[in-house]
């Protein structure tokens, strides 16, 4: 396959269209994979693809902060990401900032998709719109966030699970200015405005496994929960009286 394409999705039942597709786009020899992240880097270096398009939430948490090892891993790796399916701009930013070049959105239409795509295959530098328009208000380029830190995770599948910040001190031990400084650097990392808006950004991005999911039910008032809690919240009522 050396100098086809590697197509990396989760959308495992769109390959056949995504191959058919991307070829009839001019990317040559297309190879759709959902191979795991750890087993990325073997691929590429078997296959030598001349491009590599991978899915905007194809990994975890760390999605910008991973694409950016691949990139130091292979600096001449000819890169795009794709936003196939609901992926946050303000966290998309964060790709551009670790030198992705190509970033296109499938939602923009089928004519942007291929102009994001044509300018990917001459080498021009390509930012979907919105993502780009966010670059261009931000008042000045942010360090490159890191990935969260263990206490740091820990605190975020706090507030993910609709802890408050008493909650979250009283469960780990710590004072409300630990609280609060892990919190901020959480909106930091996650480019977030608000604690509203860092839950909405981290449930997009299935940063916790289904069994981290153990939603708080007594330190905090339900109708005081983001809806989305308080949803879970009954199925998690519902099944336990199912049980």
């Amino acid at each position: 396959m050396a100098g086809g394409t590697l197509l990396v999705s989760r959308l495992i039942n769109w390959f056949p269209h995504f191959k058919t597709l991307f070829e009839e786009l001019g990317f040559p020899n297309v190879h759709v994979t959902d191979t795991e992240k750890d087993g990325l880097n073997f691929m590429i270096n078997e296959l030598k693809p001349k491009y590599v398009l991978i899915g905007s939430n194809f990994y975890d948490c760390g999605t910008p902060y991973m694409i950016g090892q691949l990139l130091k891993v292979f600096p001449k790796l000819n890169l795009a990401i794709i936003n196939f399916s609901p992926f946050p701009d303000a966290v998309a930013v964060w790709f551009i900032f670790h030198g992705i070049k190509f970033y296109v959105k499938w939602s923009d239409g089928k004519e942007e998709l291929h102009h994001g795509l044509q300018c990917f295959l001459d080498r021009k530098r390509y930012i979907a719109p919105d993502v780009q328009k966010l670059i261009d208000e931000l008042p000045e380029i942010p360090k490159v966030p890191l990935k969260p830190t263990i206490r740091q995770k820990a605190v975020l599948l706090m507030l993910y699970n609709g802890y408050s910040t008493k909650g979250i001190m009283d469960n780990l031990c710590i004072c409300r200015a630990t609280v609060e400084k892990h919190i901020k650097e959480l909106l930091k990392i996650f480019n977030s405005r608000s604690r509203e808006e860092l839950i909405k950004t981290v449930n997009s991005l299935d940063i916790f496994s289904k069994n981290e999911l153990c939603f708080n039910d007594s330190s905090n008032n339900i109708a005081d929960l983001p809806d989305w809690v308080r949803t879970q919240q009954k199925i998690k009522l519902i099944k336990m009286r199912n049980v």
